[in-house]
C-alpha cells in the first residue's frame, strides 16, 4: 500500500521519489528502496555511521518493501517483487512474482521462490542463519536458485495478508511496541475499510529520553502512516510532517525520509527538532548496473 500522505493523493504537479528503509540490527547499515517512477525501484546502501550511499541495480516493477527484511548483519536482504507483462504471465518457472534473498545493493537472486500471486509473499530472518517465509505450504525454491544448506529455511504456518503480517512483526521485533490496536469496518465494495481506531505504535530512543510514534489508518483504500516525537513525559509531541519513514538509526539519532530525501533531525536546547539533509534521491534515472562477482554468489 502506499501512503497517501506521502503521494498527496488529489494534488496536482510532480511527485517526488518514495523512499522506505530496513535498517539492520547488528551493524550500521541500512538499505532503501527508492520508487519513482511508480513502474521502478532502486536499491540503495546506506552506510549510518559514515553517510554514505551506494547506489545499487533498479528493478522494472513492483517490490513491496514492507514484505522485506535484512539479516542482521545487513549483508542479505529478503523481499518480494512482481513484474507483469506478456512474457512473465506466461512464465510457469519464475512466474510474474516471487520472494528472493539478494547482497544489497544488488537484486541478484541467491535464493528465489516462484509465487505465481501476490498474497502472502515475502519473509523475515529470525537470525543470520534462518529465514522464515510467509508462504503457503508446499512452497519451493527454484532449482537454480536454491538456499544453501547452512540457511535454515521454514514457512509461516498461518501465511497470509499482503503487508501484514510481515510488516506489524517486523516492526514489533525491532522495537516499535503496540500501545493501541487497530479497529477496522469491513463495509464493502466501493467503501472497503473505515478505521475506527488507527493503529498506534511506540519506539523508544536509546538513551531513553524520547519516543518516537507511529500512527497507522485506512478509509476506503487510502492507507496513511503518520510520525510524531514526543519525550519519555510524552507532554508534547511534534509531527514529522510527510514523512514516508522515520526511526532510531543505530547512532541513536532520529532519521526519517521525506519527499524523496534522508534526513537527521536532533532536538535543540529550545526542545524544536532541527533537520539536515543527508542526501537527495530525487535526479536518480534508471540505467543498468551488471552486478560484480560477489553479489552472485553466497
Amino acid at each position: 500500500m502506499q501512503n497517501v500522505l506521502v503521494t498527496r493523493k488529489g494534488e496536482k504537479g510532480p511527485v517526488a521519489a518514495r523512499l522506505f528503509v530496513i535498517m539492520a540490527r547488528k551493524s550500521h547499515t541500512a538499505v532503501i528502496f527508492r520508487r519513482g517512477p511508480s513502474k521502478w525501484v532502486q536499491l540503495i546502501k546506506w552506510d549510518t555511521k559514515t553517510d554514505t550511499f551506494e547506489p545499487g541495480q533498479w528493478f522494472h516493477g513492483r517490490i513491496y518493501e514492507r514484505r522485506g527484511d535484512l539479516n542482521p548483519d545487513g549483508s542479505l536482504l529478503i523481499y518480494f517483487a512482481q513484474k507483469i507483462s506478456a512474457r512473465t504471465l506466461k512464465d510457469k518457472e519464475y512466474t510474474y512474482a516471487w520472494t528472493a534473498i539478494s547482497k544489497p545493493p544488488f537484486l541478484t537472486a541467491l535464493a528465489l521462490w516462484p509465487k505465481a500471486d501476490c498474497w502472502d509473499g515475502g519473509g523475515l530472518f529470525h537470525s543470520a542463519k534462518a529465514v522464515q517465509l510467509n508462504h503457503i505450504r508446499g512452497a519451493k525454491a527454484h532449482p537454480d536458485h536454491r538456499p544453501p544448506g547452512w540457511l535454515h529455511v521454514s514457512l509461516k504456518t498461518n501465511a497470509r495478508g499482503e503487508d501484514d503480517p510481515i510488516f506489524s512483526e517486523r516492526l514489533e521485533r525491532d522495537g516499535w511496541g503496540l500501545k493501541q490496536s487497530w479497529k477496522l469496518d469491513l463495509r464493502g465494495h466501493p467503501n472497503y475499510y473505515r478505521t475506527i481506531q488507527p493503529e498506534r505504535r511506540e519506539k523508544t530512543s536509546c538513551n531513553g529520553k524520547y519516543i518516537l510514534q507511529l500512527t497507522r489508518s485506512i478509509n476506503r483504500l487510502d492507507y496513511a502512516e503518520e510520525f510524531s516525537v514526543t519525550d519519555h513525559r510524552k507532554l508534547h509531541a511534534t509531527t514529522i510532517p510527510r514523512a514516508s519513514w522515520a526511526d532510531w538509526d543505530q547512532n541513536g539519532r532520529l532519521t526519517l525520509a521525506r519527499d524523496g530525501k534522508i534526513f537527521a533531525s536532533q532536538r535543540n536546547q529550545d526542545g524544536i527538532w532541527s533537520e539536515v539533509e543527508l542526501a537527495d534521491f530525487n535526479s536518480s534515472r534508471p540505467e543498468p548496473l551488471p552486478s560484480p562477482a560477489w553479489a552472485k554468489k553466497w
